[in-house]
Formats: C-alpha cells, sequence, structure tokens
C-alpha cells in the first residue's frame, strides 16, 4: 500500500487553527462574501411567486430573483436523519398535501462548528437542495454544484450565487450533505458509512426524477464541486450508486487524497496501516460517553447523543474511507482499474493552491518561517502523513529554488503544498483518464485573483486554493466591491461560458466546454491527450499551453520518484 495515501496529517487540523481558518477563510471557498444573508446579487422577490413547479413529494412555488433567474431554495430531498435514521442511509422526503411557498432563505445547513462556509448549525433537518432555472421555458442541461469545506464545513446555501451560471441557459442545483461523525464516521459497528456520499446519491436520483418539472433535461446532468466538492464528484464518478445519475463531471482542485485509506486495518509486511476506524472512528467514539460500548449498544448510543456532543467529539477533519459499499476502492484505484462511471470529465487546479494553507501554518506560528531551521520543521510536520518521505531533502529542493527574499521560506513551503497536494495528484489523474474517457484539463493562474473580503495575508496569496471559485459561482457586483479588474470580470464570463458549455455540449468531443458559434474573445479548449495541451485561465486573456508547462512549474517529475528514507 501507498504510505502517502493517509490522510493523518495535511488538511487534519488543530480547534485552535480551525477557528483561525474559519475567521480569514469567510468567503473564500464561496461565491459570496457573507454567509449569513441572501447574496448581494439577489434583490428581494419582485412580487408573489412567479412559478409553481410540481415534484414527486408535492408543489413547490419559487420566488423571481431578477435579470430572468427564478429560484426555489429549500427543497426537502431527504427525509430528516434523526433518530434510527442518523448513522443511516438517507430516505427520500415525505409528500406534502399543501404547495410550499418558498422564498430567498435556504433550509438548515447540517450540523456545523461555525466556520468561513456557514453558520454553526445543530439541525440534523438539513437535507435541502435549491433549484435556480432561468425565467424563460426550455429544455436546458443541469448542473448540480456539491460545497467543499473538508467534509465538516459548509452548505449549498448563500456562500454561492449560481445567477449568472443559470444566465447561460442551464439549471443550477446547489444542495446540503451531512458532514462531520454524523456524516463520514469510520466506524465497522454503523450500519455503513459515508452516509454524506449517500445524500449526494439521494440528491442527485432527485435530481432525475423531478428537474424536468423546471425545465431540467434529466439526461444532461453534470456535477461540480471544489476541494472536498471536487473530492465528491471523484467518488461519485467511481462508485457504483452513482451509475446513471450524472453525464458530465467537472473536478475543481479535488484530486488531493486520492488513494484513500480503506475502513479498517490492513497488514503491511510486519506492521499493520491503520484504517479510518483506528485513525478517525475509535478517536471519536473515545471522547463520548458511549467509549465503552459496542456493536448495537454502541449505534445506540451514539444515536441518543445531542448534536453538540458529537461535533465535541469529532475530528477536524474527516475523509471518506474505502473497502465500503459505497466506495468499494480508493479513487486513483477505480479510475485505474476502468470500473468506473466513464463520463466527460474537466479537471483543473490553482498556481498556488498551498499558499492559503501556509496562511493557517502562520496564525499557528508566526514566527515558522524566519528561519531555516524552522521551515525545516515545518515541511516536515506537512508531509508528516508520509513518513517514507525525506521532509529535510524536500524542503532543501524547494528553497534552493527561491530567490533570497523575506518570504523565500513561505513561498517555497507554500510550493511544496501545491504541487504535493494538489496540482500533481491532479496531474496523475489526467494521465489515467486521458485515453479512457474525454478529458478537459484547465489551470487557474490570475495570480492577481480577487481576495475574499476580510482576508488579510502577509505575504500574496496569488492564484490560491479556492480562488477561481468566485469566477463561476459569484456575482459581478461582490466580484467588483473585492477589487476585480474589467478584465478578471470578462475572465470570469468566460470560465461561467465554458462551464456551462461543457454541460450543453461535453458529450459531444468536437465540441466540450467551447461555444457552438466560436464565441468572441473565447479560446478554443483542447480535449487532453497524453502530452497535449490545456486551457490557462488567466488574464488578459486565456491560453493553450502544453501539459508539460504545468508538470515543469509544479515540478510533478520530482515528485513521481521523491527522495525517501525508506525504499
Amino acid at each position: 500500500m501507498n504510505r502517502s495515501s493517509h490522510p493523518r496529517a495535511g488538511f487534519c487540523r488543530t480547534g485552535l487553527a480551525a477557528a483561525f481558518f474559519a475567521i480569514t477563510l469567510t468567503g473564500c471557498l464561496s461565491g459570496g462574501d457573507s454567509s449569513s444573508s441572501p447574496p448581494a446579487a439577489d434583490p428581494a422577490p419582485t412580487g408573489p411567486a412567479t412559478l409553481s413547479a410540481t415534484v414527486q413529494q408535492g408543489e413547490v412555488r419559487g420566488v423571481e430573483l431578477g435579470s430572468g433567474v427564478l429560484a426555489f431554495r429549500g427543497i426537502r430531498y431527504g427525509a430528516a436523519p434523526v433518530n434510527e435514521l442518523r448513522f443511516a442511509a438517507p430516505q427520500p422526503a415525505s409528500s406534502w398535501d399543501e404547495p410550499q411557498q418558498l422564498s430567498t432563505a435556504f433550509g438548515s445547513a447540517c450540523p456545523q462548528e461555525q466556520s468561513a462556509f456557514g453558520e454553526a448549525s445543530t439541525e440534523e433537518d438539513c437535507l435541502f437542495l435549491n433549484v435556480y432555472r432561468p425565467t424563460e421555458p426550455g429544455d436546458y442541461p443541469v448542473m448540480v454544484w456539491i460545497h467543499g469545506g473538508a467534509f465538516i464545513y459548509g452548505s449549498g446555501g448563500p456562500a454561492y450565487e449560481p445567477s449568472r451560471l443559470a444566465q447561460e441557459g442551464v439549471v443550477v442545483v446547489t444542495l446540503n450533505y451531512r458532514l462531520g461523525a454524523l456524516g463520514f464516521l469510520p466506524h465497522a459497528d454503523l450500519p455503513g458509512t459515508n452516509f454524506g456520499l449517500q445524500d449526494q446519491q439521494l440528491a442527485l436520483q432527485w435530481v432525475k426524477n423531478n428537474v424536468n418539472a423546471f425545465d431540467g433535461d434529466p439526461d444532461n446532468v453534470t456535477i461540480f464541486g471544489e476541494s472536498a466538492g471536487g473530492h465528491s464528484v471523484l467518488s461519485q464518478v467511481v462508485s457504483p450508486g452513482a451509475a446513471g445519475l450524472f453525464h458530465k463531471a467537472i473536478v475543481q482542485s479535488g484530486s488531493y487524497n486520492g488513494d484513500q485509506i480503506p475502513l479498517d486495518d490492513t497488514p503491511f509486511g510486519a506492521i499493520t496501516i491503520p484504517g479510518g476506524q483506528t485513525l478517525f472512528g475509535d478517536p471519536t467514539v473515545a471522547k463520548t460517553p458511549c467509549k465503552n460500548d459496542a456493536g448495537t449498544a454502541l449505534v445506540t448510543c451514539l444515536r441518543s447523543l445531542s448534536v453538540q456532543e458529537l461535533l465535541a467529539a469529532q475530528p477536524s477533519n474527516l475523509i471518506p474511507v474505502t473497502n465500503t459499499t459505497v466506495l468499494p476502492a480508493s479513487i486513483n484505484a477505480t479510475l485505474a482499474s476502468g470500473n468506473f462511471n466513464k463520463v466527460p470529465v474537466m479537471m483543473g487546479s490553482n498556481r498556488d493552491e498551498g499558499s492559503l494553507f501556509t496562511l493557517l501554518a502562520l496564525s499557528e506560528n508566526q514566527a515558522l518561517f524566519q528561519t531555516e531551521a524552522s521551515y525545516r520543521t515545518a515541511v516536515g510536520q506537512l508531509l508528516a502523513e508520509d513518513p517514507t518521505l525525506d521532509a529535510g531533502a524536500i524542503a532543501d529542493y524547494y528553497s534552493a529554488k527561491q530567490p533570497d527574499s523575506p518570504v523565500k521560506f513561505i513561498n517555497a513551503y507554500s510550493a511544496i503544498g501545491t504541487d504535493w497536494r494538489f496540482t500533481c495528484p491532479n496531474n496523475r489523474q489526467w494521465g489515467i483518464l486521458d485515453d479512457q474517457v474525454d478529458t478537459y484539463g484547465y489551470w487557474f493562474t490570475d495570480r492577481a485573483a480577487p481576495a475574499p473580503a476580510g482576508l488579510q495575508a502577509p505575504f500574496p496569496l496569488g492564484a490560491s486554493h479556492s480562488f477561481e471559485i468566485q469566477y463561476v459561482l459569484n456575482s459581478f457586483s461582490n466580484m467588483e466591491n473585492r477589487g476585480a479588474t474589467s478584465a478578471q470580470l470578462d475572465l470570469a464570463s468566460q470560465m461561467t461560458g465554458y462551464w456551462a458549455n461543457f454541460a450543453k455540449y461535453g458529450e459531444n468531443p468536437a465540441i466540450g466546454p467551447n461555444a457552438t458559434n466560436g464565441a468572441a474573445n473565447a479560446v478554443n479548449w483542447p480535449q487532453l491527450k497524453a502530452d497535449g495541451s490545456i486551457i490557462r485561465l488567466d488574464t488578459p486573456t486565456q491560453s493553450v499551453v502544453p501539459v508539460a508547462d504545468f508538470r515543469a512549474t509544479h515540478e510533478c517529475a520530482y515528485w513521481q520518484n521523491p527522495p525517501r528514507l525508506v525504499r
């Protein structure tokens, strides 16, 4: 087994760091700049409900947001996962008799602490989704957004503004799914695991059954997501339970930890590799009054706990585990086997993914990068999840490539986090996919991308993790408030067009994410083949570049055979 697959470090953070992350990340992983009120682009409803739709559960009445977009927020797709449904597969929502008048308000987010991804919630009755559609009748492709947030934060609610995407002629659906221990606690005594991924599948089934009521085409559904949302997209690509529920996939910065750990421990020669239960499940249970229970008694006890008790006990990061019904094997192993849901894939990552996590590391220790010794210690901590790596040699290799400056070690550390965690795993997955399905690669490199409101850093963040979301799921007014230039608004328009065109035409390799009429100022995005080309998304214009440029910039040849302490 590849020891580098273990998510024991990296995204796992202390409570203090997570709290800082929640503050500094406000708006980062979102389209909007507020998680407590509707996005600025949404004016108040212009009058009573302007449209009704009848789904399997009953009638819903939406509101007009203006600019040719109708919204149906807070539609229940799943029964409240409480009592015997806590730590169990989700069940469809019950029917309702009276028409439901919706508003600009969203349904409750799933239980989580306060964070950049949304407000704190203790409401388990949270399986809601939101539908945005053009006002004009049509037969529209469907795009289903799966939010990020390390599988412990976030919702499909006000953090994302899909109006510009809907204006491109698509129906956009955003959704909630169970998070943290309630969604991903890995423990063999539970009747399953990866409940959050199961929620996503139930939502996709709801879309298949009901989206035609909103003039969406159930036979043309694209799933897309960023970070944990992108990882979720890949999980659905490889999950047998998602077969037939979608037809295209967009993965934004979601290639990390593609070699997930299994639920159970794994013998490895003379040692045992700890699995998800050992690393995450047992320590969580040990922090609860259920610590001495087992089997059905443990399940009964866990179901009796308050949400607050579970939130207090859960780790600061979780990730779906394998050797389960939902994920029989890891993402990378399943893709390599060829036994996955073969759909066209758009996938990419950002030039400076790691800088946001460098800012997090600085929050824990402001002196972290002031000396070479402290920098080398930080790199060792970053790479600790793979103890075979020679962290000292890697630290030296990256620092030698940086010019002398006050931010030399900051930049070196950020580059390691970018290349090792995100971009080279992205490159690996391109290589697995490009001869099996139509694959389109992007590289977001706008290093002057607007930073979210309130985010301050003592060094340039560049094209950091999540900074591309605003170009697709944000309003122009919010981007301008962040300082976006006219060239960046143009890039946002073009990126929104690419994303929507992929939903419309992605199954036709002659078109892919491109417009059928060769839209002005848009560069033709080529399909990626072996050592071919990807699109570089930047200002003042996009460009097609060899994938070799991406690999060279991110040291992917180095990471194919990094220095190791153990061979």
